[in-house]
């Protein structure tokens, strides 16, 4: 059993002894290991060569189970890839130049949490429409060119209302820019001496250059551009006009088209390309056009719209055919938001309503055009059409809206807030209300140039104006008619003068003078003498019928028929009411008696 146990010791004991491997010394940045396939001695590996070898194919960490992976960056930061939401095999594309990769989407831009696709469902899908751009005023600094359509969200900013859509027109000239300057290039010879209203000028790229051309010595003196409405013509221009409309013969008159003002409706972008704004089929909002509602109880901090206003009405006319009684579009609505907007004109210059344009607002005491305190005391206001043609303008119309000027701001006789010398089938003014200041009448209608058709003053309310003695006399009237043999159409007229306190109360009201007038509804406040009627020369001069008058506070007699009035031209119907009136009809006809009592059925006033 000894010999045994020492056997087993001295074999142990022949068992050399072990030790831990070493290896040498290698440089940093190394591991040790081999880069060949199979067995061999190990090496020093550079992590370069490593990670080169191990990215000839693609990375499989099929056994690593964290929640990401960090790469940290020496200059951008550190990217962290995340587990997806869903399973699936997802193919990560860097940027291929500088920039970073989305992580979130700003509305209406979309980032989906899941696949990272970036969308916009919301978006304009057509390769041929930009994305709305923030504004006009941002679209012009940019370069569009390769756009058909452009979209904007406003005027000068983001959300101020004079968002609109621009079609890319290239280099043809803006239909919304109007002649500047023209000058007379030839005066040609032969033409028939005389003045010379509403004429078409034929050429150019434009269209509505209509002037009033004057011949003396049988060549042509003078040309007027008139009612603002020459738009779409190029410097350079030659613009001449048949000798049929100066008298019939004659030749070699030219007129050439010197400036074009710049449009504030349509834009050129940053290289030079133009986009022409698109009119809406439900009418053009006047912001859109850079009209500023920012009149906020102080002229001196608002901005003048006079030229933003026009051009937008000029525009709106620029549709309108030439020879209407053959058919044809007409013109076009310019819209008002529920603000007030002021406007002061240049001198002379009245703001004209084209042929067939409605300036139509959202309410007569929400929507405001406010004529400036230093308005020209010698001219209109608005004047529904062109004045100088005097031929027929159809559909040109004011509609609930209303025209405020201060009520210490004077004028010279005879001007007008509102005015129109031929307005005709449905042209005048719907739902609107009048503050005409001191001295200057509300609306004046006269001669009625273009026949027997109407003029509608609907829901009419002209408020203020001191008495005549604080404008030197010369008020003529709140209302003044005298429109020849024109239909004129008066539904609910209410005309209030000041108070005692405020130099009132006013003296005339209505005045009427010629046309024929049927009027339901008239009521008059603080006037004294609310309607004269006036009309001489026989009953084809004009007539006028009333309905449902009711009097007011100061009201001597509610209406007045001075002695050339023509016996037998005033009607008057029921019902009707003193209602604070000395009189109903205070009666200077030759012959006639004063009526103080209403009348129960229909009476003619003859004498």
């Amino acid at each position: 059993m000894v010999r045994q146990v020492l056997l087993v010791i001295a074999a142990l004991a022949g068992i050399a002894p072990a030790f831990a491997q070493t290896f040498p010394t290698v440089p940093s940045g190394t591991v040790i290991g081999r880069s060949a396939v199979g067995p061999g001695p190990a090496q020093a590996i550079p992590f370069s060569q490593l990670l080169a070898s191990m990215l000839t194919s693609p990375l499989t960490v099929s056994q690593v189970n964290v929640n990401s992976i960090v790469y940290a960056g020496s200059t951008s930061g550190t990217a962290t890839v995340s587990a997806q939401a869903v399973a699936g095999t997802p193919t990560i594309k860097w940027p291929t130049t500088s920039g970073t990769v989305a992580t979130n989407a700003t509305s209406p831009v979309v980032l989906n949490a899941t696949t990272g696709n970036i969308s916009c469902p919301t978006c304009v899908t057509n390769d041929a429409v930009v994305g709305a751009t923030a504004s006009r005023a941002l679209a012009a600094t940019l370069n569009l060119s390769a756009q058909s359509v452009v979209q904007t969200l406003g005027y000068a900013t983001a959300g101020d209302g004079g968002g609109a859509t621009y079609k890319n027109v290239g280099s043809t000239v803006f239909q919304d820019a109007r002649i500047a300057s023209a000058v007379i290039a030839t005066p040609g010879s032969g033409y028939v001496n005389g003045t010379y209203r509403g004429v078409n000028l034929s050429g150019g790229t434009g269209t509505n250059a209509i002037a009033t051309v004057v011949v003396s010595g049988g060549f042509v003196s003078s040309v007027t551009l008139t009612g603002a409405t020459a738009v779409g013509y190029t410097p350079g221009d030659v613009l001449t006009a048949s000798n049929s409309l100066l008298g019939g013969s004659g030749s070699g008159f030219t007129y050439t088209v010197s400036t074009v003002a710049s449009p504030t409706c349509s834009f050129t972008d940053s290289v030079g390309t133009h986009f022409q704004i698109v009119f809406p089929a439900a009418g053009l909002d006047a912001r859109s056009c850079g009209v500023k509602f920012d009149w906020d109880g102080s002229d001196g901090s608002a901005s003048d719209n006079f030229t933003a206003l026009q051009n937008a009405l000029s525009f709106a006319g620029s549709t309108t055919s030439t020879i209407v009684d053959l058919g044809g579009s007409i013109g076009g609505q310019v819209l008002l938001p529920k603000k007030t907007a002021m406007f002061c004109g240049g001198g002379a210059t009245p703001l004209i309503v084209p042929y067939g344009v409605k300036i139509k607002g959202q309410g007569n005491y929400t929507s405001v055009l406010k004529p400036c305190d230093t308005w020209n005391v010698a001219t209109n206001v608005i004047e529904i059409c062109d004045k100088e043609t005097h031929l027929a303008c159809f559909g040109a119309l004011l509609e609930d809206l209303q025209i405020f000027m201060q009520r210490d701001v004077t004028s010279n006789a005879g001007v007008s807030l509102v005015y129109s010398n031929n307005a005709q089938h449905e042209s005048g003014l719907r739902r609107v209300v009048l503050y005409p200041g001191a001295c200057r009448r509300a609306v004046t209608l006269e001669s009625g140039f273009g026949g027997a058709t109407y003029v509608v003053l609907e829901s009419v309310e002209a408020k203020g104006g001191k008495k005549a003695a604080s404008c030197g006399g010369n008020q003529n009237g709140m209302i003044v008619i005298a429109y020849g043999t024109t239909q004129v159409r008066i539904k609910d007229l209410v005309i209030g003068g000041l108070s005692a306190s405020f130099n009132g109360p006013r003296d005339l009201g209505l005045v009427v003078t010629g046309g024929f007038i049927n009027m339901d509804g008239f009521h008059p406040e603080q006037i004294v003498t609310p309607a004269t009627i006036n009309i001489p020369g026989g009953l084809a001069n004009g007539q006028i019928r009333v309905f449902n008058a009711i009097g007011g506070v100061d009201c001597v007699g509610l209406f007045t028929l001075v002695s050339g009035n023509t016996a037998g031209n005033f009607m008057l119907s029921p019902p009707n009411a003193l209602n604070g009136c000395t009189r109903l009809v205070t009666n200077g006809q030759a012959g006639g008696a004063n009526l103080t009592g209403p009348v129960m059925t229909d009476t003619i006033f003859n004498p």
